[in-house]
C-alpha cells in the first residue's frame, strides 16, 4: 500500500492524504490547508487565486497537487492539466470542517464521495445560510454513511464509525484490504458530551488487526503550551458560561462559531439555567431547527420565552437590504436593537465576527464578552491585527473579556490512549506539528512529509 501526504504533514489541518491499496486509488479527507497562499496571497490585499479560471492559480503555486483523473472538467478549463476520466475511486471525508473538507468542491462529480448523513445535511444549511460558502458538493455522487453500516469500493471494506468532534457527523474510517487493515480517526477528542463515539471507533478498530493507523495529533507539542494547559470539557464551558451570565452587570456578548453545535447547546443551557433570554440571528436559530434531529437536547425556537430573533441593521428601510428565504419566517416575530437596549441585563445576544457593528447601535456600555473560539483566532501567528481589533470594539464598549472554551481535539493522554487501546503495528501522525514526538511513546511511527509517497 501507498500513501501520498499533500496536506496534513507536519501541519494542523489540510488533511489530504491519497491512498493506494488493493488496485484501488482514494483519498482520506480533502481539506484546505489553513496557511494555504502564505507569502504568496496572505500579505496582499485584495489579492487571492482568481476563481473564475478555475484551478490555474492555484497550479502556478503548487497550492493544489496536479493530479490526472481527480478534478472536474469544468475546474481544468484554464489550466495546463488535460481532463481525464476519474483515476480515483472516492473521497471519504471525515467531518466538514473545511481543513478536512475544504477543496471538495473541485473534485470530478463522478468520484464519490462518502460523507457522513448528519455531515451532509449540515453542509446543505451551511451552503444556505453563508453567503461566501463555497463547498456545494449538491451535483457530486454522494454516499451518505453512517455507523453500523459497511460499504464495498472495489476489494476494500470500508467500515465508518462515529467519533466526538466539534461539529456533528464527524467519522473515522477502518478500511479492510488484502495488504493491511488501516484505521483513520479523522479528529476526535474524549472530552465532549459524547466521548462513547470516540470510545466505539476504538471497539471496531480493535476488532480488525490495524496495519496502519493515521490518528490526528493536534494537542502533541514538542515544549509546554499555554493555549492547551488547561484542560477543560464541554460540560465545563457550560457551567463556565452559566457562572459568567449570571454574574454580568449588564449585557452579555458571546461570539464562537455556530456550526460548533455542542457549544449552541451548552450556550442555550446556561442561559435558560441564569434565567436570562438569548437573542440570536436567524441563521443561528435556523440551524438549530435544522440540527435537532442529530443532536440531542436542543432547544425547540418556536414559542420559546428564552430564545428571540434578532433583527439587525433595523434602521435600514424595508426592502433595502437582502433577507434570505429562510430568514423571513423568523423574523415575523422578532426584537431589534431598541429592544435590546431596554433589557440589557436579561439579554445574552449571539455575535458572530460579521455582526459586532449591532453594538454601535446597542450602546452597551458595561457588561460582558464571551469570546468561545480557538484560542489560535486570538494567539496564533498572523491573528495580531484581529486580536487588536477586537479588543478596540470590547474596551469602546465597556465590556469584560472573558475567553471560555475547549478544545475539539483529544489531549495527549486520550491520544496515546487510543493508540494504546488499539495496537497498530504503524501509527502515522497527522494534523500536528509535533508528529516526532510519537516516537516517545509508540515503537514504530512514520512521519509523514508533504507531497512524499509512504510504502508500507
Amino acid at each position: 500500500m501507498e500513501f501520498v501526504f499533500y496536506g496534513g504533514a507536519n501541519e494542523i489541518g489540510g488533511n489530504k492524504i491519497s491512498l493506494s491499496v488493493s488496485k484501488t486509488n482514494l483519498f482520506l479527507d480533502f481539506g484546505e490547508p489553513f496557511d494555504r497562499g502564505k507569502g504568496i496571497y496572505s500579505g496582499l490585499e485584495f489579492v487571492s487565486p482568481r476563481d473564475k479560471l478555475g484551478l490555474k492559480d492555484y497550479f502556478e503555486f503548487d497550492l493544489l497537487p496536479k493530479l490526472k483523473g481527480l478534478y472536474s472538467k469544468k475546474i481544468l478549463t484554464f489550466t495546463d492539466l488535460k481532463y481525464k476520466k476519474p483515476e480515483y475511486d472516492a473521497i471519504l471525508i471525515s467531518h466538514i470542517h473545511s481543513d478536512h473538507f475544504g477543496d471538495v468542491s473541485f473534485i470530478d462529480n463522478n468520484i464519490p464521495i462518502y460523507i457522513g448523513y448528519g455531515a451532509n445535511k449540515l453542509n446543505k444549511l451551511f451552503n444556505e445560510i453563508y453567503y461566501n460558502y463555497k463547498i456545494d458538493i449538491s451535483e457530486n455522487k454522494i454516499i451518505e454513511v453512517r455507523t453500523g453500516e459497511q460499504y464495498k469500493i472495489n476489494n476494500i471494506k470500508v467500515i465508518p464509525i462515529h467519533t466526538d468532534h466539534s461539529i456533528p457527523g464527524a467519522y473515522g474510517y477502518i478500511l479492510i484490504t488484502d495488504e493491511g487493515n488501516i484505521a483513520y480517526t479523522g479528529d476526535y477528542r474524549f472530552h465532549g458530551f459524547k466521548p462513547d463515539m470516540t470510545y466505539d471507533f476504538i471497539k471496531e478498530s480493535k476488532k480488525h488487526k490495524i496495519k496502519v493507523l493515521i490518528t490526528e495529533g493536534t494537542r502533541i507539542k514538542n515544549e509546554e503550551d499555554k493555549i492547551f494547559k488547561e484542560q477543560i470539557t464541554e460540560a465545563d464551558v457550560e457551567n463556565r458560561f452559566y457562572e459568567t451570565i449570571k454574574n454580568s452587570d449588564g449585557i452579555t456578548f458571546v461570539q464562537f462559531s455556530f456550526r460548533n453545535i455542542d457549544r449552541v447547546r451548552s450556550l442555550y443551557n446556561a442561559v435558560k439555567k441564569a434565567g436570562k433570554v438569548l437573542v440570536a440571528s436567524p441563521g443561528f436559530l435556523y440551524t438549530i431547527d435544522n440540527a435537532i434531529e442529530l443532536i440531542k437536547d436542543l432547544p425547540n425556537i418556536k414559542n420559546n420565552p428564552n430564545i428571540k430573533t434578532f433583527k439587525k441593521n433595523a434602521d435600514i428601510p424595508e426592502g433595502k437590504t437582502r433577507i434570505r428565504e429562510y430568514a423571513k419566517e423568523y423574523l415575523k416575530k422578532s426584537v431589534d436593537y431598541k429592544w435590546v437596549k431596554k433589557n440589557l441585563k436579561d439579554v445574552v445576544m449571539f455575535l458572530s465576527v460579521s455582526e459586532l457593528s449591532q453594538m454601535i447601535d446597542i450602546k452597551p456600555q458595561k457588561g460582558t464578552f464571551i469570546f468561545s473560539m480557538s484560542e489560535h483566532y486570538l494567539e496564533g501567528d498572523g491573528n495580531e491585527e484581529y486580536k487588536e481589533c477586537l479588543e478596540n470594539w470590547i474596551k469602546h464598549f465597556g465590556l469584560e473579556f472573558i475567553q471560555i472554551h475547549c478544545s475539539g481535539h483529544s489531549d495527549e493522554k486520550g491520544i496515546k490512549e487510543l493508540i494504546e487501546a488499539i495496537e497498530p503495528e504503524i501509527v502515522i501522525p497527522v494534523h500536528t506539528e509535533s508528529a516526532v514526538r510519537f516516537k516517545e511513546f509508540w515503537e514504530k511511527v512514520i512521519v509523514p512529509e508533504r507531497g512524499k509517497s509512504i510504502m508500507v
